[in-house]
């Protein structure tokens, strides 16, 4: 029995240093773009291949707390464009969700895909799972994602090593300029970049707003549109 225990023992060592260097591995590699200065406001080339044939399942989530706000409304173009395209595509609202923040218990490190907390992220990381596309739409604090989205993040925690070969759009609304864009997009790439063969496919935004409701007829409205459309 004493050597099973040692075993067992060091069976658990080894699977958590595992995941810890997987995390640290992920996050170096989203950082590092950041630091190089790379832009991330246009879209990919391949955006812009024309309609899939294939249906996918699209998941939006989307944190700011205010109704008809641009983020959101931005995010709302993505999925007109996708559903015309044939996909799938279902909205979160996080504000209409009861989301705990995370209190650090590392539960989901010994036992990936668990949480302690019982709350509506457990349905969440499932459609996350099932989803071959997310959308990520946060409104601009402080250069950075929102508070909203930041308690998300943390709370995936317990799947983010089964997260794996999603495509990964972005949808941001400032009232500042592009550098704002800029590193609120970043803020969220170092999130993704903690997944395994995940693809940066693209960026909306929309600057120079405080109120909401200022995305209808605009280009970037319609560049919106033209990314669900190509998704």
């Amino acid at each position: 029995m004493p050597d099973e225990s040692r075993k067992t023992g060091k069976d658990r060592a080894a699977f958590l240093g595992e995941r810890r260097n997987l995390l640290k591995a992920g996050v170096a590699m989203a950082v590092a773009p950041v630091f190089a200065g790379m832009s991330v406001v246009s879209a990919p080339a391949e955006a812009q291949a024309g309609p899939s044939k294939d249906r996918k399942n699209v998941l939006i989530i989307s944190s700011s707390p205010r109704m008809n706000s641009n983020s959101e409304a931005l995010s709302d173009e993505f999925m007109r464009g996708a559903r015309e395209a044939g996909h799938q595509v279902e909205k979160i609202r996080l504000a209409e969700k009861a989301i705990n923040y995370c209190t650090g218990c590392l539960a989901c490190i010994s036992d990936p895909g668990f949480c302690s907390q019982q709350d509506d992220m457990a349905e969440i990381r499932e459609k996350m799972l099932a989803a071959e596309v997310l959308v990520l739409a946060s409104p601009v604090y402080f250069h950075a994602m929102n508070g909203q989205m930041k308690v998300f993040v943390d709370r995936v925690c317990p799947i983010y090593t089964m997260l794996r070969d999603k495509d990964f759009y972005y949808s941001v609304s400032c009232a500042g300029g592009d550098s704002q864009v800029e590193s609120s997009v970043n803020s969220l790439k170092v999130f993704t970049g903690s997944f395994s063969g995940c693809r940066d496919k693209g960026v909306m935004s929309i600057t120079g707003s405080w109120d909401g409701g200022n995305v209808k007829g605009t280009r970037a409205g319609e560049k919106a549109y033209e990314m669900g459309l190509n998704a």
